[in-house]
């Protein structure tokens, strides 16, 4: 695979559709939809297991943003210098990642019992539709049965579309390493997730919720992504290094500003599964240590209480009056300055930094269109980049 280029990029070049197009979704969902059909054919033919393939075909294809392998291949990119179409072998490794977020996804949904996502049927959900009775206590078992056994399925189809990529044997090496490590450190995410789940807020510290948002979602939507990409491209050590601190305070920054813009809707429309849920999210950690004694006991028993609009209210009036709201935006702050100076550390130069930052762009608030606007975290991150790059730019060792 290509070193890191040492050319300087252009201007141009820290535009978010030159370092992301669109034509990469296309591609990724061409190489998933070749790698379904292939595998079927070679696998799948049995007419018992036909249904439940497609199945898992259609709920991996049906939608998304491909976050994660464009994150990859935008880092890619960036470190090898080269804006053409990435070589096959390189997409279809990042394309991988899809895999591996859909054998997420579909467990996250039988955990949670959801039975929607992204507007449709969940997979184990689907499987149950799909029978002649549908509401038969059999069918209910058999779904969920089905849906954990396709959510193992899909992580050895990610493994498999991964293992066959066409990278070089020593490139794949250090690719199943990290997806190793990625995959494993986002399973102990869950687990902690459950087991927070009703955990009192008086023995949670602050480290601890850090943790789980870290290795729930930061490493493997953002931090993994990131360094597979410049794993790929042959990066320095310290280019990965780096990479995994930014994208951890990325991940962990737009989690809690989606909690706090959980905050912003309308309580009497929609779910709210944060308040409804008592999910023990960074903002509720802070509201409970931002109350006194008698806030904390109030905090407590609204946990407690019955879900519905009251609860709800009573809920948001609390983490209102704790001061939680200004200081997790207080405390944003410092981290967008550490993930911005994260990148000082590695061996890039300013262009490919200023690149790395402009990725943000990417954490839209709605679905892919350039015209979104950009959500608070992501507008932020781009304005500190720009105010602390003079500083970061003096004496930047750039090693290749």
């Amino acid at each position: 695979m290509p070193q890191a280029a040492t050319r300087t990029s252009t201007p141009e070049l820290s535009s978010l559709d030159r370092l992301t197009p669109s034509s990469d979704r296309d591609r990724v969902d061409r190489d998933l939809f070749a790698f379904f059909e292939e595998t079927r054919r070679g696998y799948a033919s049995n007419p018992h297991l036909a249904p439940l393939y497609n199945r898992l075909g259609e709920f991996v294809l049906r939608g998304g943003k491909r976050l994660r392998p464009r994150l990859c291949l935008a880092s890619y990119r960036i470190l090898t210098g080269r804006f053409d179409p990435p070589p096959v072998a390189v997409t279809l490794a990042a394309s991988s990642l899809e895999v591996f977020h859909a054998f997420m996804l579909v467990h996250d949904d039988l955990i949670d019992g959801s039975v929607t996502r992204r507007n449709r049927a969940t997979l184990h959900e689907a499987i149950r539709l799909d029978a002649l009775q549908p509401d038969h206590p059999t069918e209910r078992k058999r779904s969920s049965d089905l849906g954990l056994i396709g959510g193992d399925l899909l992580f050895a189809l990610g493994m498999r579309l991964l293992s066959r990529s066409g990278l070089d044997d020593c490139t794949l090496g250090r690719a199943n390493r990290l997806m190793a490590d990625m995959l494993f450190e986002t399973g102990l995410g869950e687990a902690l997730d459950v087991l927070y789940d009703d955990c009192p807020l008086d023995r949670l510290t602050e480290d601890q919720i850090i943790e789980s948002y870290l290795r729930k979602t930061a490493r493997y939507s953002v931090s993994g992504p990131l360094v597979l990409g410049a794993s790929i491209a042959g990066a320095h050590p310290g280019v990965a290094r780096a990479l995994d601190r930014f994208g951890d305070l990325l991940g962990f920054g737009f989690q809690v500003q989606n909690d706090l813009d959980a905050f912003g809707a309308d309580l009497e429309e929609g779910d709210h599964p944060d308040l409804d849920g008592g999910k023990r999210t960074y903002v509720l950690w802070a509201a409970y240590r931002g109350l006194e004694a008698e806030g904390r006991r109030k905090l407590v028993a609204a946990l407690e209480s019955p879900v519905g609009l009251d609860r709800r209210r009573t809920l948001l009036d609390l983490i209102h009056q704790s001061g939680a709201i200004p200081w997790c935006r207080a405390r944003l702050d410092v981290v967008r300055r550490d993930a911005v100076s994260a990148l000082a550390e590695a061996p890039i130069d300013a262009a490919q930094r200023r690149q790395f930052v402009a990725l943000t762009g990417l954490f839209r608030a709605s679905s892919n269109r350039a015209t979104d606007p950009l959500p608070e975290f992501t507008a932020a991150m781009i304005e500190t980049d720009a105010a602390v790059s003079p500083v970061l730019d003096t004496g930047l060792a750039v090693e290749r």
